[in-house]
């Protein structure tokens, strides 16, 4: 049985691109798809690609969901594994997302890990924890 360990660090957004699609009209939620490049430090140090769909209403606030490939160390032990999240976000763009580690996804010495976790951003700042096990 493997040991459960909780990994807690920040994120720093790199990079973000949105495209909008089956628009109605100015008055209605939008939907788009989104992605971008984070960096990962604390317990995980590494970075991440991410794709997601998104719902934003006309006040700015919405959901979204997302895969995430994250590279990197943690625990002392280096590969990759897949997110995959969802969340919402205000209309002062404060946002916070539960996730999970997508099972079989881990590679190099991260294979077989599991977990669950989220991140939380607020004023520019993002934390993240995960909750994870590997065999």
């Amino acid at each position: 049985m493997s040991e459960t360990t909780t990994a807690t660090g920040t994120i720093e957004s790199k990079s973000w691109d949105q495209t909008e699609y089956a628009e109605i009209d100015a008055t209605a939620p939008k939907l788009a798809t989104a992605r971008g490049f984070d960096l990962y430090r604390g317990d995980l140090e590494g970075d991440a690609d991410w794709q997601g769909l998104m719902f934003t209403n006309p006040d700015g606030s919405g959901t979204f969901d997302s895969l995430q490939r994250t590279r990197g160390t943690l625990g002392g032990r280096t590969g990759s594994f897949v997110l995959r999240l969802t969340g919402t976000f205000t209309a002062t763009g404060d946002s916070r997302a539960d996730w999970s580690v997508v099972p079989g996804s881990g590679t190099g010495e991260l294979t077989g890990i599991s977990g669950t976790g989220g991140y939380a951003s607020s004023a520019g700042e993002s934390t993240y924890t995960l909750v994870y096990s590997c065999p």
